[in-house]
């Protein structure tokens, strides 16, 4: 092979996870070594949204395009307003980050950025190689995002949710919303299949991404998004479909499933983001722990010449998830009282704090002691050897 082929390190991938760990090569030793980027397109548009919350200044705040310090919670046609003092809420758009973080890596001699699809990763215990339509590359590890790893096909899932949502970026001529304080679930007690709810992210006092989300196994039709969020904006903020122009919209499903851990893809190929399984099974939320996945691999790559495998939680946060997951799939219901619970009783701070999986035991005992007891017996009972599985 054209030893111009050859490199150190592989990206297979041009999402949020593999421009992570493509940034993070770029801001350490590593980045004299000879690291290539492969993606279909790497054009730049803002088609999605990512929000976390962090204790802190978060890396990339630079790039924040809004943050919030109030939240707001939707409960039985009651909203519950709290206050984020240790965990403030980020919102990133993805076009921001895309276009920073090529046009730095663009800059360096050592990374060189491919544009074209990839048609196979091959595994070995060397030199993996990443195969496009045009060319072959080598390199020492090959990180991948682009491919789901086979262990986790749908026999090897006892709870297939999906969180789906759909999104409007609304602009309107009058004053609607309180730029200072997001929604972070508005609960629609009418969906009954599976946990349904508003998220409302406002960038000024007449601009908001407004946004249906469900948890359920199914997938609905668009449409279904559509009319829920129009007769939201409807009832809540008097908007007729006149009132308002629709600038964007963002779509996406999020796998929320008990999948087994499976870090390698094949031999020296480490696998990213959603495919390393870092989507946190109960809430769908992926952004902080893609972060610490690509800083822990970059480190481990100077210290030892093997990178980080991706995170794993804890066995009892495990245990958590799984629960949930058993719940808000059987009885969506009772996920509803649980979230409803949850909410009421605890502040979002302690809750952020629960769901970054940085409490004490003790802690966690308080939390789960603030929710219904019932269901989760019932949870351990039905999903029996399950959490030995994954």
């Amino acid at each position: 092979m054209d030893s111009r082929n050859k490199y150190d390190y592989i990206i297979a991938g041009a999402g949020a996870s593999g421009l992570s760990l493509a940034w993070h090569f770029l801001n350490s030793p590593l980045k004299e070594k000879k690291i290539l980027l492969v993606d279909a397109d790497f054009s730049i548009e803002n088609e999605k949204t990512w929000c976390f919350w962090h204790d802190g200044n978060p890396e990339f705040s630079d790039l924040v395009y809004k943050s919030w310090s109030s939240a707001e919670v939707g409960i039985n046609n009651k909203v519950q307003s709290h206050q984020l003092n240790q965990y403030p809420y980020y919102c990133i758009k993805s076009g921001t980050y895309r276009d920073y973080i090529l046009s730095k890596l663009r800059s360096h001699s050592s990374f060189d950025l491919v544009e074209s699809d990839i048609k196979e990763i091959k595994g070995d215990e060397r030199k993996p190689v990443l195969e496009t339509q045009e060319m072959n590359y080598t390199a020492d590890y090959i990180f991948q995002s682009c491919f789901i790893p086979p262990e986790f096909r749908s026999s090897n899932i006892k709870y297939p949710l999906v969180q789906s949502f759909l999104g409007y970026e609304i602009e309107t001529q009058d004053a609607k919303f309180n730029s200072e304080s997001f929604m972070l679930m508005d609960f629609d007690d009418t969906y009954q299949s599976g946990l349904a709810f508003m998220y409302v992210l406002p960038w000024a006092e007449n601009s908001a991404l407004v946004e249906y989300t469900i948890f359920d196994s199914r997938i609905r039709p668009k449409d279904f998004f559509e009319k829920k969020i129009e007769v939201y904006l409807s009832n809540k903020y008097g908007l007729k479909r006149i009132d308002y122009k629709v600038s964007r919209k963002e779509y996406g499903e999020i796998p929320m499933q008990d999948l087994p851990y499976v870090p390698w893809y094949k031999e020296r190929v480490l696998n990213l983001g959603r495919s390393g399984g870092l989507t946190k099974p109960s809430t769908g939320y992926t952004f902080n722990r893609i972060h610490e996945h690509s800083k822990n691999i970059v480190t481990q790559l100077q210290k030892n010449g093997r990178p980080a495998l991706p995170y794993r939680s804890s066995f009892r946060y495990r245990a958590y998830d799984l629960w949930l997951l058993q719940i808000i799939h059987e009885n969506p219901q009772d996920a509803y009282r649980i979230f409803a619970t949850l909410f009421s009783k605890n502040e979002v701070d302690r809750i952020f704090k629960f769901l970054d999986e940085e409490n004490s035991l003790l802690e966690d005992l308080k939390i789960m002691g603030s929710l219904p007891y019932m269901p989760f017996f019932k949870a351990i009972w039905k999903s029996g050897d399950r959490l030995f599985k994954i």
